[in-house]
């Protein structure tokens, strides 16, 4: 494979801590490797210790932006940022966005002539539901679907993503590349257990659930803690670990509060530290994800690398990488069944253990390879948009 100038685009980027913006982040550290890969993105106010544009492997080109929610921003390419790129003349630009950059992107697609990709990180149809007026929906979507039609090539990180696309409308090629991880262990024991229990104050004997991400209602976590509530009622010796920061979190701690939970529940706040994070998987015995918008949840794959398995619900797109029973676990999506099968899980200690090892052993996939999927990809596509164009 010849070396490939590649354009990474994204709308959001470090200092937010999410997991689009970590999947940009290990892709371009096994590209760089390997060819000449740059990012192009928004100012973002904040700081991220280490992760300074400064201290990372590849070149960053800000433009100016208008923050537009909580963690959404709106980008706004000015004069530098256009002769960045520009000067750069990249092979193809690569979107992690489906906005401000990819509208850019494709205009500059026009101009000169070179391939623009995409990737679906989220299943837009479902989260669109959240607005409720069905105009508006129809609306989002379509102009979704119009943006992917108008790329030259597009990956979905699972099956499920890409069959809702495509349902909704989408014509041009998908390509199902799964997100990879960074295959990075620490040396955990039990005296790792021993200290998270400690700082959490959590009861030796308490069965430990873990949820991280955004605290956001696509992330369905008030369905967890509803099950949650009815598991207590029949075996209170457990503990649910909420990781993370986000709009929703005054509305989770009154709903605990509410209901009695707050010896269940712990609350950490955002947590940077990726060993700290990971000490928690490690210690947790199960790992909960029930979110109906994820189109493949990184998490999974972290709670496997730390040898935790992971309770997910039928249908969703997280249900690809498991087996049910074998590494790791599947309800239907209600409250009775997830309730159940949690209390299967606690009373099966042998049976959780096994299922946590064959997932440690064949859900994680490193970044090197995933990213070395990619460029094939890449290659692909601007060998068909060369030949295309020629005749």
């Amino acid at each position: 494979m010849e070396k490939l100038k590649i354009a990474m685009f994204s709308d959001s980027f470090f200092p937010i801590w999410g997991g689009r913006e970590r999947v940009i982040h290990e892709c371009m550290k096994c590209h760089i490797k390997r060819h000449d890969a740059r990012l192009f993105c928004p100012k973002i106010k904040g700081h991220l210790n280490g992760y300074e544009d400064n201290n990372l492997p590849y070149k960053v080109y800000r433009c100016n932006s208008l923050k537009v929610g909580n963690a959404e921003y709106l980008s706004i390419p000015n004069y530098s940022f256009k002769k960045d790129l520009k000067d750069f003349a990249p092979d193809i630009i690569h979107c992690q966005t489906k906005y401000g950059l990819t509208n850019y992107a494709l205009k500059y697609r026009k101009k000169y002539h070179i391939p623009v990709v995409t990737t679906i990180h989220t299943v837009y149809p479902k989260v669109y539901k959240s607005l409720k007026f069905k105009p508006l929906i129809n609306y989002a979507v379509k102009r979704v679907i119009k943006i992917l039609n108008k790329c030259d090539g597009v990956v979905a990180v699972s099956n499920y993503a890409k069959e809702i696309v495509e349902k909704c409308g989408a014509t041009v090629p998908i390509r199902v590349i799964r997100n990879g991880i960074n295959i990075k262990r620490y040396d955990f024991n039990e005296q790792t257990k021993e200290q998270v229990r400690k700082k959490y104050n959590i009861d030796k004997d308490n069965f430990i659930i873990m949820f991280t991400g955004w605290l956001q209602p696509r992330k369905n976590i008030l369905f967890q803690l509803e099950c949650l509530k009815e598991v207590v009622k029949i075996n209170d010796k457990i503990t649910f670990i909420i990781a993370g920061d986000g709009d929703q979190k005054e509305e989770l701690i009154k709903y605990v509060t509410k209901n009695n939970l707050t010896k269940n529940v712990v609350f950490t706040g955002f947590i940077g530290s990726q060993e700290e994070l990971y000490s928690i998987y490690y210690t947790s015995d199960l790992f909960y994800f029930a979110s109906l918008t994820d189109s493949d949840g990184l998490v999974i794959v972290e709670a496997a690398l730390n040898k935790t398995a992971s309770l997910v619900l039928k249908g969703m797109a997280a249900c690809e990488r498991i087996q049910n029973n074998f590494n790791g676990f599947i309800s239907e999506n209600n409250i009775e069944d997830c309730k159940q099968k949690i209390l299967e899980i606690m009373k099966n200690k042998k049976v959780l253990s096994n299922v946590s090892i064959n997932a440690y052993n064949s859900i994680p996939k490193s970044w090197e390879e995933i990213s070395k999927e990619y460029e094939n990809f890449y290659e692909e596509i601007i060998n068909a948009y060369k030949n295309k164009s020629n005749k």
